[in-house]
């Protein structure tokens, strides 16, 4: 035991050497670098401070733009307006307007800006609240948005552009003169989505205060009141398809009524329409001759059962009828003769023997069973 404790304590005096040690080093080596630096030059002892400074001053800077970037930085998602001109997208979802010859910028950031008009260099540009016009070939601004009061705009159509001015439409011509004063309304409550206040043939979609459309001309007149949901653009022969209450009709290329909104649908052609209402469909000519007096969409085969095979299975035996479509309702036809048997107004129909069928009403959802004539034979 008494060996022990001299151990320990001769180890403990020779920590207590190696601790002192280490202290009187360091006390040397610190006088040594304090006298040192005293004795440099006061330039260098404040450059060697500076730098100290500026390292966590730079990293923060760096901090700081890297975040900037992020938010409002370039994304590099730009878009090609014309051979001089592209839109250089920014991260906060604004543009400006960039002269590819120049190398310049030509707006600040703007919102947004639309496509130009096939045969127009003019297309609109918005900032929040206002819109203005850009020429997409050079890039400058032709009608200031934060100059005129526009909080909407659409693109030039036959000259003329529909602008909206406290509340009311009107149209301006390319010197921002304007030709068709601020006295229509505008309308979120429209049935027909995006139709763009555009002239076709001298004649505009307008609305009034409900959201009824209408049409008028390049005088700002009404020539096709506003009572309709849909007023579609004109077809190349210069007819319109009308639409109220999902009804269909057609106006010709002077606003006059040449089929009332009474079809289910009507689709114009190359050389006439094509009619669809209660359950058939026919195609006339623009004189309103009947080209093809019976049409569909498309057919379906039937087949009905007849017995069991040996298996116990349903043996099916194909029918002489098909089942056509019209607008998504059905109706029979005889396969042989390409006849209606019925017109298409049936939500489905299927066949239960070779003389019978079951057909399902569009509306009340009920089954009928019919003859191979069309005729009811009972209502299941």
């Amino acid at each position: 035991m008494k060996r022990l404790t001299q151990i320990f304590l001769a180890l403990l005096g020779v920590a207590a050497l190696i601790f002192t040690a280490i202290i009187a080093f360091g006390r040397l080596a610190w006088r040594t670098i304090r006298n040192r630096w005293k004795k440099r030059s006061k330039w260098l002892r404040r450059s060697v401070a500076t730098i100290l400074i500026m390292i966590p001053v730079s990293f923060v800077a760096l901090v700081a733009y890297a975040l900037y970037e992020d938010a409002y930085g370039r994304d590099y998602c730009d878009r090609k307006v014309s051979d001089n001109v592209t839109l250089h997208s920014f991260s906060d979802n604004k543009w400006r307007v960039y002269n590819d010859s120049t190398k310049e910028y030509i707006t600040e950031k703007i919102n947004w800006m639309s496509e130009a008009p096939e045969g127009d260099s003019l297309a609109v540009y918005a900032l929040t609240g206002k819109r203005g016009y850009i020429n997409v070939n050079t890039g400058s601004v032709v009608i200031d948005a934060e100059a005129n009061n526009y909080c909407k705009a659409w693109v030039f159509s036959e000259g003329l552009a529909a602008v909206m001015k406290d509340g009311k439409i009107g149209f301006i011509n390319a010197n921002n003169e304007v030709v068709i004063p601020f006295r229509f309304d505008y309308s979120d409550e429209c049935r027909m989505y995006d139709f763009g206040y555009l002239f076709h043939n001298g004649y505009c979609i307008m609305t009034n205060a409900d959201g009824d459309l209408g049409l008028i001309d390049k005088s700002g007149n009404w020539v096709v009141e506003p009572s309709y949901d849909e007023i579609w653009s004109p077809h190349k022969s210069g007819y319109r398809v009308i639409v109220n209450d999902n009804k269909h009709g057609v106006l010709d290329s002077k606003c006059a009524v040449v089929y009332p909104a009474e079809y289910g649908y009507i689709s114009i052609i190359h050389d006439g329409f094509v009619l669809t209402k209660g359950g058939k469909q026919w195609q006339v000519d623009f004189e309103g001759n009947t080209v093809k007096p019976f049409m569909f969409d498309g057919t379906y085969y039937l087949n009905y059962p007849i017995g069991y095979n040996e298996s116990g299975e349903i043996k099916y035996a194909f029918a002489d009828f098909l089942k056509y479509e019209v607008m998504n309702c059905y109706g029979i036809m005889n396969r042989i003769t390409g006849e209606p048997v019925t017109p298409a107004i049936y939500s489905d129909v299927n066949m239960l023997s070779k003389d019978l069928f079951e057909v399902q009403e569009y509306d009340s959802y009920d089954w009928y069973l019919l003859d191979t004539k069309g005729n009811m034979v009972s209502k299941k």
